[in-house]
């Protein structure tokens, strides 16, 4: 049956956020739910998956395959990589409502034993894999870990501003944390300036550190802010803060050469990727050395299986593998169907904070607790987008 577009929706969360969804269906009744969330150009991935659909995958490895589309044009623009995405996700999880089976079992955690965790993995190297990431509880759930950062956006972004939004995370039960600190830097500044121009970053991870305390796992992202001569200095003054992990100084799709230069001295492992598109891109990083944790997007990477392969490919290699997600609540959902069906990654990201209501988009509601995501049960995501709650919030159209 050829997949077709039904609707789509966009959801403003903040002056700075909104989410784009896209609902398609098999033709046969079958319908799932997709987040094409990509800044402003949300709208141009929308118009370029009403083009992109009607086609009859077998499987969804085979989209981009079928469309004619080579993986190197997909991994050089990101609105493409995003709709392909996007389609192969879907074709995946409609494949696992068709086999009655959740999306995580469908990906392959039925075959996977987690280990359980002990002792020495809470004095564990923050990036290293150190717990299975599918709790072995009646109900499963994934760890989370919290992005503060978001969500100061709307309500001040102080030192102590950066403090209280740790001390609620970690108030709900989160025991990771990262921040985005670095709001005054740009690759434009000279390394004689860089560290004044990242005092007040610097201030603000310490205080994120003074409010949780210094064992709690907490990780910096740079947004690409950096430069090769920046990016050792901020290293070295961050690993006196004790952080866990250093996202994203450079671009790692643009700059990956002069990141592995940075890597093979920094003193805390980097991590990023967040806009790659497909296994070997993730491969090269690792194999490279510009990274020693990838961070793949569902909605950018290839979709939920492509992120498997590629976090299980990264864990062979001797890497680390935590999904990048710091969207709505159908992106966590599917991140969380991932993380659970690769054993050994890290926490997952989750945006907390920024719309109390976000809960309340799916059906069933979105259940975090205690620094973990609960999956819903039933088959393909076990969850569906509240179309009605969307339009209250937002826009609904047909394509």
């Amino acid at each position: 049956m050829p997949v077709r577009l039904h609707r789509l929706a966009a959801v403003t969360v903040t002056p700075r956020t909104t989410w784009a969804f896209a609902e398609l269906g098999d033709g046969n009744g079958a319908v799932t739910t997709v987040e094409i969330t990509l800044g402003d150009r949300s709208a141009q991935v929308a118009e370029l998956l009403a083009a992109l659909q009607g086609w009859e995958p077998a499987a969804e490895e085979l989209v981009a395959e079928r469309l004619g589309l080579t993986q190197e044009r997909v991994g050089r623009d990101v609105v493409l990589a995003t709709a392909v995405s996007a389609l192969r996700t879907a074709v995946a999880q409609l494949d696992a409502e068709r086999a009655g089976v959740s999306l995580h079992r469908f990906l392959g955690a039925e075959s996977a034993r987690p280990l359980q965790a002990t002792e020495d993995d809470e004095h564990r190297h923050p990036g290293t894999p150190c717990r299975p990431s599918l709790s072995d509880q009646a109900t499963e759930s994934v760890e989370l870990y919290a992005n503060i950062n978001r969500a100061l956006h709307a309500t001040g972004r102080t030192p102590a501003d950066f403090a209280r939004a740790a001390e609620r995370a970690a108030g709900a039960g989160f025991r990771s944390f990262k921040c985005a600190p670095f709001d005054e830097v740009s690759p434009a500044l000279p390394p004689d300036r860089i560290l004044s121009a990242a005092a007040a970053g610097l201030e603000r991870v310490r205080a994120v550190r003074d409010a949780i305390g210094p064992e709690a796992r907490r990780l910096v992202d740079c947004h690409s802010r950096f430069t090769p001569a920046t990016a050792p200095v901020i290293a070295a003054e961050l690993a006196q803060t004790g952080v866990g992990w250093f996202e994203e100084p450079l671009q790692p799709r643009t700059a990956a050469a002069d990141l592995a230069a940075i890597a093979r001295d920094a003193p805390t492992p980097v991590a990023g990727g967040e806009s790659g598109y497909g296994c070997p891109f993730f491969d090269r990083l690792l194999e490279t050395g510009a990274v020693s944790v990838i961070m793949p997007d569902i909605k950018h990477c290839g979709g939920v299986g492509e992120a498997v392969r590629a976090g299980r490919s990264a864990l062979r290699r001797g890497g680390a593998f935590s999904l990048h997600s710091p969207s709505g609540p159908i992106s966590l959902l599917a991140s969380a169907h991932v993380t659970a069906a690769v054993p050994g990654a890290l926490p997952l990201e989750h945006a907390v904070g920024e719309a109390s209501w976000r809960a309340d988009l799916l059906t069933p509601a979105e259940r975090v607790e205690n620094g973990h995501l609960h999956l819903p049960p039933g088959a393909g995501l076990g969850a569906t987008l509240d179309w009605r709650a969307v339009a209250r919030r937002g826009r609904v159209w047909t394509p």
